[in-house]
């Protein structure tokens, strides 16, 4: 698929970082507003229903467009997109309960598992479901829950689909960056899911091992963690154009009058012009795998799999490391709260600590596959 976003109606760099979204730790409803209007709540909707069904690699370079303006607005879109996905894994009817209404619904999802009990018809739940990324706004909670034996071992496990109206949010993100995610935490007890409502976790983390017959769908871990690299690539690309456009100013202490002149920066800007092109041809080429996949209704082995959750983690180091060393080259200006490069290197900082984007998890996971070291340390794969 082609990519089908039109950049006229992608919001402005100045509508999106002029929101208080800082301030309040939630995007504006004037900046949802506008996202929904250019149709960015539907990427992964199925068709159906009126939505784009685009494929990642469309979805990777809309956030990546987004996180150059706005990092936390871009995250919000490409979490949403995962957790629209993960609808299209129910039943028919819940899909109908979601978007029968339009093709907008925005889900807000959280996978912590908190225990569940098995009833007549469905599940009881209730707990705690933290980092809602876009819970603000949302219309539909995607909630973990675990179903345990008598012995308390876990059984089974679910994504439960939970109209926001069911759920209470309360206010716990109050971090350095990414701030307008709105990541709170949705708060239930004794909240009944009918069996309709529920997605296996098993089916959905892994369906190329547990799904026979049709063409599998992708596995969760991937996909959803693709999407959170576009916002990291807009931020180090908003970054080194910023730096580049003020390299006109002098270098204290030097003989300089400019930046641009000295050969020490000219090399740090290579530097990180290279990395955040690293960083961008890993996010592409992980994408294009996954629509590759999707298109043929191949699976995606766990050795292929293993490469791609190292390669997120690359990915992402890639670039914080672009960013630090242009932070360097910009000196401590940056750092002033009226400049946007301390914003966008407390939102790349920030998001790129995301346990899906852990190198080391990730390099780990690869090597022992490489290795032939059985042992597997992340259902996350």
């Amino acid at each position: 698929m082609t990519s089908i976003w039109q950049a006229d109606l992608v919001p402005t760099h100045d509508e999106l970082v002029a929101s208080s979204g800082e301030i309040n730790r939630r995007l504006d409803d004037d900046v949802i507003a506008g996202l929904s209007a250019a149709g960015f709540f539907r990427l992964r909707t199925p068709t159906r229903f009126g939505g784009y069904w685009a494929d990642l690699r469309t979805v990777l370079e809309i956030t990546e467009v987004l996180g150059a303006a706005d990092g936390s607005a871009a995250w919000a879109i490409g979490i949403a997109a995962t957790a629209t996905w993960m609808t299209s894994l129910g039943s028919a009817r819940a899909q109908q309960e979601i978007f029968g209404s339009g093709p907008d619904a925005r889900v807000a999802g959280s996978g912590h598992p908190t225990v569940a009990r098995r009833v007549d018809g469905g599940l009881v739940i209730g707990g705690r479901w933290p980092y809602a990324s876009g819970s603000p706004h949302a219309n539909w909670a995607l909630l973990g829950a675990t179903v345990v034996n008598d012995a308390g071992e876990p059984v089974d496990a679910y994504l439960c689909l939970v109209p926001a109206s069911e759920v209470r949010l309360e206010d716990t993100w109050h971090v350095v960056g990414m701030r307008g995610t709105g990541s709170n935490t949705w708060v239930a007890e004794d909240l009944f899911v009918p069996e309709h409502r529920l997605i296996a976790v098993a089916e959905a983390a892994d369906p190329t091992e547990v799904i026979a017959g049709p063409p599998p769908t992708l596995p969760n871990a991937p996909v959803a963690t693709l999407t959170l690299l576009g916002p990291l690539l807009g931020l180090g690309e908003a970054v080194l154009s910023a730096v580049i456009a003020g390299a006109d100013k002098s270098m204290h202490h030097t003989v300089f009058a400019r930046q641009r002149d000295s050969v020490g920066v000219q090399v740090q800007v290579a530097e990180a012009a290279l990395a955040l092109r690293t960083a961008r041809l890993n996010a592409y080429d992980i994408a294009d795998t996954l629509d590759s996949a999707a298109r043929a209704g191949t699976t995606v082995a766990y050795r292929e799999r293993a490469e791609l959750r190292a390669a997120f983690g690359y990915a992402a180091q890639q670039v914080l490391t672009a960013i630090n060393g242009l932070l360097n080259v910009h000196g401590s200006a940056a750092f002033a709260e009226s400049s946007l490069l301390q914003r966008y290197w407390r939102d790349a900082n920030t998001g790129a600590r995301h346990a899906g984007l852990n190198a080391m998890v990730g390099y780990e996971v690869l090597g022992k596959e490489l290795l032939g070291v059985p042992e597997r340390i992340s259902p996350m794969v």
